[in-house]
């Protein structure tokens, strides 16, 4: 029997209001999103010797939404 409760975390994040200081790194493999890391303290990462672009939720969803469609034509 197939589980249809799973939730994808794109659907997780759309759903869920989060803190409104986090952000993510986004990690890419070529066009394809790789990784997403949640970064609590934007401030203390920006402070970093090499920080990466930051994206907040509503960023984030995006990219999310874009590489979905890429994934599946």
């Amino acid at each position: 029997m197939k589980n249809t409760n799973n939730m994808s975390f794109l659907t997780h994040l759309k759903r869920t209001k989060l803190h409104y200081k986090n952000r993510w790194v986004v990690k890419y493999d070529g066009d394809l999103v790789r990784e997403v890391k949640l970064i609590y303290n934007p401030d203390e990462y920006r402070k970093m010797k090499t920080p990466r672009k930051l994206h907040t939720q509503k960023g984030l969803i995006k990219i999310l939404e874009n590489d979905k469609r890429r994934r599946n034509p």
